[in-house]
């Protein structure tokens, strides 16, 4: 499902889009709008992951269990 919605732009910010357009990274002005909102979803994602390994390393709790090291003695 989709909504649509209206919003102003300033002049440079219409260029953005324009140039995304230009340069072959977007094919209109409403997938460059979509690809900047992905944009702004993996850098939450990315922002959420982050804190969660903080919590982990704050505890001292192993951030990546499945890469430590077990029996490595004697390397």
């Amino acid at each position: 499902m989709t909504t649509q919605i209206a919003i102003r732009l300033a002049v440079s910010e219409l260029a953005a889009l324009d140039t995304e357009i230009a340069e072959g990274r977007a094919a209109s002005r409403s997938d460059a709008v979509r690809r900047g909102i992905a944009y702004l979803q993996r850098a939450q994602r990315y922002r959420d992951e982050e804190a969660k390994l903080i919590e982990l390393a704050r505890k001292g709790e192993a951030v990546y269990p499945d890469l430590e090291v077990r029996g490595s003695a004697g390397h």
